[in-house]
């Protein structure tokens, strides 16, 4: 049984990019659809309530005594994450949609059961192994979409269409003379935005560069180390075509994180294999700077009409969290109640102009009030101080996340960027845990 659910994990790891799910409800603004108000089973859903219920077949003789609450208890936070979801649980009441808050409580649990499974019967390199075998199609797919500036729709393989020449879809204008010359469809892979792919990358090149440092200590097998080398390259390729700001800065920072903190270790011979894997990165960006540096240039300089509005829309949703803030300082306005709480102010405008706010504290904040807020920032910080000072790559994935975290609102938003962090938490947890830098 144990083994099994073991097995089920990887599977369900490997299975994550794939966003195919069953809309039982497709929200409504306006006659334009919202994701924030859709409900959606996932293939990974299911799989994930399996073995969520073997894992508590396996414990069911010691779920009441000290054997099963150690499980939970060695790992988790269990305090803080006990408080962040009963503030979940207990915003349901004065929601404005209590389905819908009742919907992402249960989405919130699943994504912890998901972090709890894989703290008590995953092992963390194989984990590791499994994500990276995940991340080598979706990289691909988006290194295709790049290059060819097209995608395709495929509803078992979870993908929609991207169309560059469409609004709403993430592309880079470039300009000659003043005109547009050219809209470039930025990578999405497998995922629903280009932001998603790129933290995925960024992240697995972290964990691709400490496989890397543990297999050449080893010495290990010619076809592992094969492997990780086509996973910088592949990863590093799809990370610079996803043209993420975010997760470009999260990598850099989690990559000198690790770099100082062997240097003050005295720990040579893992420096120097670090800075390998960090160059061969850095040779995969400069290749493909050299063909596209005009469209670094565009993002990096965010002064073009596109990137203008962008930052706009960012400082317009800023405002709007304020807003909700101010109101609803403690209690906050229900989870997953953001967009139904901004339709109360003006519902007259079209679906896809309400947003969250690009920032996920102050969006945990306007959900679940100044208490959810103080409880995400404390299991970061506690996760940080207990792992992160024990395994500098555990501290390095901490602080990879944190530019994702303050730019962006996927993280808490999305099904999957529930499911994305308890992965994040399950290796940091792991990392300190099983092996060492």
């Amino acid at each position: 049984m144990k083994k099994f659910v073991e097995f089920g994990i990887y599977a369900l790891v490997f299975l994550l990019p794939w966003q195919t799910r069953w809309i039982f409800e497709a929200g409504k603004i306006n006659g334009g659809v919202s994701e924030y108000l859709t409900y959606s089973l996932y293939g990974v859903d299911i799989l994930l309530i399996g073995l969520l219920i073997l894992a508590l077949v396996y414990f069911r003789k010691s779920i009441f005594t000290g054997k099963f609450l150690t499980s939970i208890n060695r790992y988790m936070k269990v305090k803080l994450l006990l408080i962040f979801l009963f503030l979940g649980l207990l915003s349901i009441f004065w929601a404005e949609n209590k389905t819908l808050a009742l919907f992402r409580e249960g989405q919130l649990i699943l994504a912890l059961s998901f972090f709890w499974l894989c703290a008590n019967f995953a092992k963390t390199s194989k984990l590791a192994f499994a994500f990276l075998f995940s991340l080598i199609i979706p990289a691909v797919l988006g290194l295709w979409q790049f290059f060819f500036q097209t995608t395709f729709a495929n509803k078992w393989l979870g993908l929609a269409e991207h169309k560059a020449n469409l609004g709403g879809t993430s592309v880079i204008e470039t300009f000659s003379d003043g005109i547009v010359s050219g809209r470039w469809l930025r990578a999405y892979g497998s995922f629903d935005h280009p932001n998603i792919l790129s933290a995925m990358l960024a992240i697995g090149l972290l964990i691709t560069s400490f496989l890397f440092l543990g297999q050449k200590k080893e010495n290990a097998k010619v076809q592992q180390l094969i492997f990780l080398y086509l996973s910088f390259v592949i990863l590093s390729a799809g990370l610079f075509v996803s043209f993420s700001r975010s997760a470009w800065l999260g990598l850099a920072m989690g990559a000198v994180f690790v770099a100082v903190c062997l240097f003050f270790q005295k720990n040579p011979v893992d420096l120097k294999n670090w800075i390998l894997g960090c160059v061969l990165i850095a040779v995969v960006f400069l290749v493909m700077l050299s063909g596209y540096h005009d469209l670094v240039g565009v993002r990096i300089g965010g002064s073009t009409r596109l990137e203008s509005l962008s930052l706009d829309q960012r400082v317009i949703y800023l405002g709007q969290a304020k807003n909700m803030i101010a109101k609803n300082l403690i209690f906050g306005v229900g989870i997953g109640n953001y967009i139904p709480a901004l339709l109360q102010g003006d519902s007259a405008k079209k679906a896809w102009t309400y947003q969250p706010v690009h920032n996920v504290f102050l969006l945990a904040w306007a959900e679940l009030g100044i208490f959810g807020m103080l409880s995400l920032a404390a299991l970061l910080i506690s996760l940080f101080w207990q792992f992160g000072r024990k395994s500098p790559i555990s501290g390095a994935l901490l602080i990879a996340i944190l530019p994702m975290l303050w730019l962006d609102h996927w993280l808490w938003s999305f099904h999957f960027g529930l499911l994305f962090f308890a992965l994040i938490m399950s290796f940091v947890v792991g990392f300190s845990r099983e092996e060492k830098v």
